[in-house]
């Protein structure tokens, strides 16, 4: 018979779900062993524990005999001992088997000390095995103390050279409860720390300040701890506090170091197994950018490199800048494209230069696989960093300038100046004291570091590759990807300086960039318009001038001043006027072709009719209406009143209005000239302003053209020079 049922067959016999006995169960706490069945742990309950409505239900459907209550009780309590005994051995064992791989990790003098006690306890237990437990161990202990006892090492009576019964039973029990990690004593001086292990708010709060702090030394965590927690805990001292960092730093190293130094961390602890490379086997599959400042002071400050290296041949590439920015990123991009083709795959940081949409675009245009570093990750670009750190920790230590890789470095060199040269540079104010002989200019170190790159570093043999970045390189066989039109590049170029890279074209100077005037033929076509504009990177007489509103490609403008010599500026002229003319036609001609589709002279009594037919006989109703009233209406109308009593014009006035208003009609019936051009235009005004005052609207628009175009004004000057001048002139 048995005594336990599971939720299933209690709802069988109540007639409910199991759900339902299992919501009740836990609501009132029936008593269940847990059973490993079908499906993983089932709870099984007891009969006796039943509420007596559910154990009368199941009696009666599994047709159970009543049976003492006592014996069954007993059984539950019985079976409870034993699962209990079960546990509690469980519980050791785990135990005992957690405090050996701990044990691994102990001191030499703890491990001697848990050995010798551990040998004796096995000597005592084989006296055990002959007789009565105690009366053996007490011979075991007094053979023990008179060096008597066979199988012990004089190196175990060295740790232990006198033992007593009641130290036997101690030791029994803390092997039973713990293992051998029991048996090892505490050889950390803990005395008061123990504060802060047991108190969890206490710990937390340290190991917080730890976090937050990672310097913090015992004065100051006593004190942050007596600022949190006075009056509720025990607040340990200022020396206690300083033997738990101890104890805490001790045991926990690598943690620290991560914290208090994360750059030694990764260097010396960070885990770095297999090679970063594995599987890039093709040229161009994967490249790395990063930048780095120069540990060269040069003699225009200190610039930054930004640099990129093809992984699969460690082929680096890097350009100059006063600042890792966008635009020199950029700029180092399409010269890497240019150069080595198009890659797969570009590894960067999460800087908003890589990330932002000029950049971004890019990559996916040109269908390249970006991937972001998370943030503080160095070791995620493995590649372009150890590039970095060899030039830095090699030739570049004996560049004229070097100001060292770290503040010691710094200290060191300073040091190296004379008492004099103390003296001097302490009267130099306001200039950065340096123990150096600044020479090489941002262009000569550029230049420095290319050839490096170039005639050394590609030519070296590389520890990982097994050969020089050129001989794997040119090992390789495979086809590059690479671009046709290296135009499509353009858009990486840094935009000219000045109103976000764009202007307006004017007929007179092109486009002026920087007190310069760049010119091209196509810019005919483009007068009085707006473009956009980036510099060429190799002549800064060129520049590339793109359309402002469909970022079309229109020509790459010359400067003839700073340019190459042998530009033709008036060849350069008629070629853009015949294009603007050309464009002008083309123009005019889609304006003919529409007004011969569609006739719109009549279109606003076309727009009437439809509005009347839609609105068709639709009347509103009257609104009531009130006459408003006010101090000025009242005022206004009494004038008016008075204004009807005064007596007619005369006859005279009469015809004087009717002749004025005679003039008016002719003036305005008079024929407008329509002009052509605002050449023409200009040049009707300035005739007539030799004949009487020009009106104040045609006059200021006179003024602004000439203004605009100063060589037609020039020219219109002489045409209309006044004749008493010509004579002198004469």
């Amino acid at each position: 018979m048995t005594n336990s049922f599971s939720a299933s067959q209690i709802a069988d016999a109540l007639n409910v779900s199991s759900r339902t006995v299992r919501i009740r169960a836990n609501k009132e706490l029936w008593p269940c062993d847990l059973v490993t069945g079908r499906g993983g742990q089932i709870s099984m309950y007891y009969l006796v524990d039943l509420p007596s409505d559910v154990a009368a239900a199941v009696k009666t459907h599994y047709k159970i005999n009543d049976v003492s209550a006592p014996a069954i009780k007993g059984q539950a309590a019985a079976k409870l001992i034993k699962s209990s005994t079960e546990l509690d051995q469980q519980i050791n064992l785990d135990k005992k088997q957690s405090a050996l791989k701990a044990f691994a990790g102990l001191t030499n003098k703890q491990k001697e000390r848990a050995e010798a006690i551990y040998s004796i306890l096995q000597a005592a237990n084989q006296y055990a095995n002959a007789g009565a437990k105690v009366a053996a161990w007490n011979k075991f202990v007094s053979d023990y103390n008179s060096r008597s006892v066979t199988g012990v090492e004089s190196s175990v009576y060295t740790i232990k050279p006198k033992i007593a019964f009641s130290t036997l039973t101690r030791w029994e029990s803390a092997y039973k409860k713990g293992g051998l990690l029991e048996l090892a004593g505490k050889y950390v001086n803990t005395k008061g720390d123990g504060v802060i292990e047991e108190t969890p708010e206490l710990k937390s709060f340290c190991l917080a300040m730890l976090f937050e702090y990672p310097h913090v030394k015992g004065q100051a965590l006593h004190e942050a701890l007596e600022s949190q927690f006075a009056g509720e805990f025990h607040i340990p001292t200022a020396q206690t506090c300083t033997r738990w960092l101890a104890r805490w730093k001790a045991e926990n190293d690598a943690l620290y170091m991560s914290l208090f130094d994360p750059s030694a961390w990764q260097n010396k602890r960070m885990v770095a197994f297999g090679s970063k490379s594995a599987g890039i086997e093709r040229i161009n599959q994967m490249w790395e950018f990063d930048s780095t400042p120069a540990d060269v002071m040069l003699a225009d400050g200190r610039y930054s490199i930004v640099g990129v290296i093809d992984v699969a041949t460690r082929r680096p590439m890097v350009v100059l800048k006063p600042t890792s920015n966008s635009e020199a990123i950029a700029l180092l991009i399409r010269k890497a494209i240019i150069e080595w083709g198009l890659p797969e795959t570009a590894v960067t940081d999460n800087g908003s230069d890589y990330t932002g949409v000029h950049i971004s675009t890019v990559w996916d245009a040109l269908g390249i696989k970006h991937v972001k570093t998370a943030p503080y990750s160095g070791w995620e670009k493995p590649f372009i960093e150890r590039f970095f750190r060899t030039f830095a920790h090699g030739i570049a230590e004996l560049c004229q300038g070097y100001i060292g890789h770290n503040v010691q470095d710094r200290q060191r060199i300073n040091a190296r100046l004379t008492f004099a040269e103390r003296l001097l540079e302490k009267r130099k104010k306001g200039e950065e004291r340096m123990a150096l002989n600044v020479e090489l200019t941002a262009e000569q170190f550029e230049t420095f570091i290319n050839q490096w790159i170039d005639h050394k570093y590609n030519h070296d043999r590389h520890s990982a590759l097994g050969c020089s970045p050129f001989e794997k390189f040119t090992a390789l066989r495979q086809q590059i990807r690479t671009i046709a039109d290296p135009r499509v590049l353009d858009v990486l170029l840094a935009p000219v300086p000045g109103q976000k890279g764009f202007r307006t074209v004017t007929k007179g100077d092109g486009i002026q960039v920087e007190r310069g005037s760049y010119v091209h033929p196509v810019l005919g076509a483009y007068v009085g318009e707006r473009v956009f504009c980036r510099w060429n990177p190799n002549d800064i007489g060129k520049i590339y001038v793109f359309h402002a509103l469909t970022a079309e490609f229109l020509c790459e403008a010359i400067d003839p001043e700073t340019a190459d010599q042998g530009v033709d500026l008036k060849a350069i002229a008629q070629e853009a006027k015949r294009m603007q003319r050309e464009q002008l036609a083309e123009q005019r001609r889609t304006f003919k072709l529409s007004a011969k589709k569609y006739n719109v002279k009549g279109i606003a009594q076309q727009i009437l009719e439809h509005k009347a037919g839609l609105v068709g006989n639709l009347t509103a109703f009257p609104k009531p209406t009130s006459s408003a009233t006010s101090v000025t209406i009242e005022a206004t109308t009494q004038a008016l009143q008075q204004a009807d009593k005064k007596p007619a014009y005369t006859p005279e006035q009469l015809s004087e209005f009717e002749r004025r208003r005679a003039q008016l009609e002719v003036l305005e019936n008079s024929a407008k000239p329509i002009f052509e051009t605002d050449a023409h235009k200009a040049r009707y005004l300035t005739e007539l302003s030799q004949k009487t005052e020009l009106p104040a609207v045609e006059k200021a628009w006179l003024h602004q053209f000439r203004r605009n175009n100063r060589a037609a004004a020039a020219m219109l000057d002489e045409m209309f020079e006044p004749i008493e001048k010509k004579g002198e002139s004469l």
